[in-house]
Order: structure tokens, then C-alpha cells, then sequence
């Protein structure tokens, strides 16, 4: 939890809310270019709430001067990646990137996925 605190609170500037019923649905946050984070609770999947999440942070990346966003989805989550190209993400490219974990760094695969950005 300390680290995820730690993470959040340095992307507060860059990070969208839903909510519904006064309760935190979904966010999202990014840091330049990256689009870090894009969660949305599992009672609130398949409802909307992403496409239209994912739009608003699209929109406010351009809005700051982003021309071209990028994301990175963990290779094999596959219902996400289906889900990033049906809001007009592509496929760019397969990284490899250390990843904080339970017994410290470890490495995981990324698929590098970007759009252009427009308003």
C-alpha cells in the first residue's frame, strides 16, 4: 500500500476520477507521454466507464501538447489489449520492463501500444 501511495501521489496532477454513487470507480493518471495507469473496479467493467475514462485522459493529454500517447499492457491480458485497439490504439512494439514487486524487481513483458492523440 506504501508504495502505491507513494506512486499515486506523484501522478495526482496527471489523474482522472470516476465516480458514481460517491465512490471511486476508476482512474487513470499518466506522466508525459505514458498513459501509467488505467483501472477500473471489476462491478464496473463492461459498463462504459473505461471507453469513457480512456477518452477523458486521451482528451487531457493533448490538451497539455501530447501529439502521440503510449501505453503498456502486460503481455497476454488480452481482453485489455482488445480493448485499447478497439479505442483505436496499435500495437507498436514488445518491451521488456522491471516491475516493483513482492521480493523486489522483477522483469514482465510489455506490449508497447500507441495513438495518436487529437482533440
Amino acid at each position: 500500500m506504501e508504495f502505491f501511495i507513494e506512486r499515486m501521489t506523484a501522478l495526482l496532477h496527471s489523474t482522472l476520477v470516476t465516480e458514481l454513487n460517491e465512490e471511486v470507480v476508476a482512474f487513470s493518471a499518466w506522466r508525459g507521454q505514458l498513459l501509467g495507469q488505467l483501472f477500473v473496479a471489476m462491478p464496473h467493467r463492461g459498463t462504459r466507464v473505461a471507453s469513457s475514462l480512456l477518452t477523458a485522459a486521451e482528451i487531457e493529454m493533448a490538451k497539455g501538447g501530447i501529439a502521440e500517447a503510449e501505453l503498456h499492457c502486460v503481455v497476454g491480458n488480452e481482453r485489455a489489449r482488445r480493448f485499447y485497439e478497439r479505442m483505436g490504439w496499435h500495437h507498436k512494439a514488445e518491451i521488456m520492463e522491471q516491475v516493483a514487486g513482492e521480493h523486489g524487481q522483477t522483469d514482465v513483458p510489455f506490449w508497447c501500444m500507441t495513438k495518436v492523440l487529437t482533440i
